[in-house]
């Protein structure tokens, strides 16, 4: 039975691997069994494997039976991203550039649905655009949104306006819910044609603006888990304490670190510390850099219920004033936090670098260590510009450590900078907020020399495990950043040469160096971010992967993620990989077929999980901001344009809040808008507003809800 689960399993990879290689378009089952040199008796287990394929739209299975890769027969599969004005792109699976799709030609799909679409490529377009063939899984059918009321008949409106709406509700579906609540909505059948989506309420969340009806509804539109389940807690608590920590790791053989000072930095409100580091500069030149990470997968064991719970998060996701961890405090808090001064498991990274910050040598360890002192941010940053208001250490190596630290930090950012990596850090929006999740105060916050060490010293060992890994031909989930599309680099010259910016004007094949030479130029200047945002934009989303692609906007040609596994699923299985290869038994070639099988489900699953997380981290901020906002209605701001569209324009103050003004608002003139030049002009005052002009505007409104702010120029 084993056997026959085992080559279920192995199946699954390698019949994708086979049609992706193969040069011929589609096979027959027969000739699949062949090719996979599996017998007559495993046919069935094919079909089965086929047929799973065939529903996570992997595969297609043509008119005649036979079976392809859906690109090869000139279709593509991926996620659609919807639009409040009704169209959708596609997100495709093998990270080519987005395909527009018209409202007309989405069949009845809605955003998050995964489908199968047919490109169609005509000549004069721009933009690839498709027709939605088939819908493979629905991404949400349950959907939040309020109540209404139109003569006898009851509507919902989604929140979520990248839904079409309204849906019809039954008066006999309502669950005692009244016009104007906000509820929870199953959709029973989907619009088709001129036919509106039909639904039930299935919860209810109370009056609409309400405190405990806006937590619920923002928890539900984002997925976010809610408390751990039953099975997860028992595993927890039934871990052996702190107290069994030293006695588990002399019992398995570990390599005892506890003798090499090591610090964590982390930021002053921090409770769980995943990475320590230590350095040591060698006699003859150079340094030894010590990378030791949690050892969450010791706790974390494959198939278990914490398991199959952590990859079902996929990620802890941080909100403004609350995180939701992937994994119990007990864990992430507690056992697996490297504190200062207790004996902690790790898999620790020792690299020798020389002085130019290139790898000479690299040895990797089951460790049990115990850190030297816990430093923040802010702690680091004081001592690194010689502060008064330093916080002394406690440990008098500390700060010649720190010291040969920063100078190696500085040597690496160097010489990633100088083989093409992108500098894209953008200033992020520090919120404060009370108790009850008032926001305070709002600023901008640029990334310190500290967190920049941490960030240094974090990518240096995500590309040496990931090498090692790559080299030894050993599975991995890496973190791949493919090669931006010629389209969207046509667009971002064009953007620019309209903002009076020539920087890659006259330059036919855009190099990772052009655009930081283009960033290096805006520097300092008032259109700084938005020329970064612009870049940003123009580039694709990092994602998880099986293969290695390489990291472009890192210029690395080999990356993973294995800093941070009590946040990040992937880190979680880098390690357990790694730690595998590092036993006594090592990995053999079944395990490695058996492990590569599961992986792109796990690197798709973890990309999901890992781009909700960060819809649901953003909306969290633009609500706070949108709150903060609520207070200074009739205030006066300086800000700059960072985008024009024909139905607004965009403009960010100084503290990073964004606001919009409504084209219908400007009542002064009629404006008409100018795509190519990217701008809105008044007919009759030749007023013009364009990207990166600064402006005063007046706030007018703000919605929490929807996290929306709303300016008027000044003047009106």
């Amino acid at each position: 039975m084993d056997d026959r689960k085992d080559l279920s399993t192995r199946l699954h990879g390698d019949i994708e691997r086979f049609l992706k290689k193969s040069r011929q378009k589609s096979f027959t089952p027969q000739q699949i069994l062949e090719a996979l040199d599996l017998s007559q008796q495993d046919k069935g287990i094919l079909l089965a494997e086929l047929k799973k394929l065939q529903v996570e739209g992997k595969v297609i299975k043509t008119a005649r039976g036979r079976y392809g890769m859906p690109e090869k027969l000139g279709f593509i599969t991926g996620v659609l991203q919807g639009n409040r004005r009704g169209f959708a792109f596609l997100r495709p699976d093998n990270q080519d550039e987005d395909v527009f799709i018209s409202a007309g030609n989405l069949n009845g799909a809605a955003h998050g649905d995964r489908v199968l679409v047919r490109v169609e490529e005509k000549r004069g377009r721009r933009r690839r655009e498709g027709v939605v063939i088939e819908i493979i899984k629905r991404g949400q059918s349950r959907l939040v949104g309020t109540l209404r009321r139109e003569k006898k008949r009851f509507f919902f409106e989604p929140d979520d306006n990248r839904f079409p709406g309204p849906i019809q509700v039954s008066s006999k579906e309502l669950k005692k819910a009244n016009p104007g609540d906000k509820v929870v909505v199953e959709i029973e059948k989907w619009s088709k044609g001129n036919r509106p989506s039909r639904g039930a309420v299935i919860e209810h969340f109370g009056r609409a603006g309400t405190a405990k009806a806006e937590q619920l509804t923002f928890k539900h539109r984002y997925e976010l888990p809610g408390e751990f389940p039953p099975p997860v807690l028992k595993y927890v608590n039934e871990l052996p304490g702190e107290e069994a920590i030293a006695r588990a790791a002399d019992e398995q053989g570990r390599q005892s670190l506890r003798h090499i000072k090591m610090v964590t930095i982390d930021d002053e409100l921090a409770r769980d510390f995943d990475d320590a580091v230590s350095l040591e500069v060698k006699s003859g030149g150079g340094y030894t850099l010590g990378v030791h990470i949690a050892d969450v997968s010791h706790y974390v064991r494959q198939g278990k219920p914490i398991d199959r719970e952590a990859l079902k998060r996929g990620t802890s996701t941080y909100l403004v004033d609350k995180v939701i961890h992937m994994l119990p405090p007990k864990l992430s808090e507690n056992l697996c936090s490297l504190q200062a001064g207790k004996d902690r498991l790790a898999v620790s990274v020792l690299m020798d670098i020389d002085n130019q910050g290139e790898l000479t040598g690299a040895r990797f360890s089951k460790s049990v260590i115990k850190v030297t002192e816990r430093l923040t941010y802010q702690q680091a940053e004081a001592y690194f510009n010689k502060s008064n208001e330093q916080k002394p250490f406690q440990d008098k190596n500390i700060p010649g450590m720190l010291d040969n630290m920063f100078a190696l930090a500085d040597i690496l950012r160097d010489r990633r900078m100088k083989r093409g990596a992108l500098d894209l850090d953008l200033p992020e929006a520090r919120i404060e907020v009370d108790e009850d999740g008032v926001p305070l105060s709002i600023e901008k916050r640029a990334m310190g020399r500290s967190e920049s060490l941490i960030e240094e010293f974090m990518i240096y060992c995500n590309e040496t495990v990931a090498e090692h890994l790559y080299r030894k031909k050993l599975p991995c989930i890496y973190r791949v950043h493919t090669l931006p599309t010629e389209e969207k680099l046509v667009m971002l010259r064009e953007t620019l040469s309209v903002m009076g910016i020539g920087a890659l004007s006259n330059i036919k094949v855009l190099k990772p160096k052009h655009l930081n030479g283009l960033l290096d130029q805006t520097r300092g200047d008032k259109t700084e971010k938005l020329v970064r945002y612009l870049v940003l934009r123009s580039l694709p989303q990092a994602q998880y992967s099986a293969e290695n692609e390489g990291h472009y906007g890192l210029a690395s040609s080999c990356y993973c993620h294995f800093t941070s596994p009590i946040r990040r699923y992937p880190d979680l299985i880098v390690h357990r990989i790694l730690k595998e290869k590092l036993s006594n038994e090592g990995l053999n070639k079944e395990r490695i077929k058996k492990i590569q099988a599961r992986l792109p489900e796990i690197a798709r699953q973890s990309s999901e999980r890992e781009r909700a997380a960060v819809e649901a981290e953003r909306a969290s901020v633009e609500m706070k901001k949108a709150q903060y906002m609520e207070e200074r209605i009739g205030e006066t701001y300086t800000g700059i344009i960072n985008g024009v569209a024909g139905f607004g324009i965009f403009v960010e103050l100084d503290n990073t809040i964004e606001g919009m003004i409504p084209v219908g608002d400007l009542k002064d003139d009629y404006y008409i808008y100018n795509e190519r030049a990217a701008s809105l002009t008044g007919e009759r005052t030749r007023k013009s507003y364009r990207l990166g002009d600064e402006i005063r505007v007046k706030v007018v409104r703000a919605d929490r809800e929807e996290g929306q702010v709303t300016f008027a120029p000044e003047e009106e």
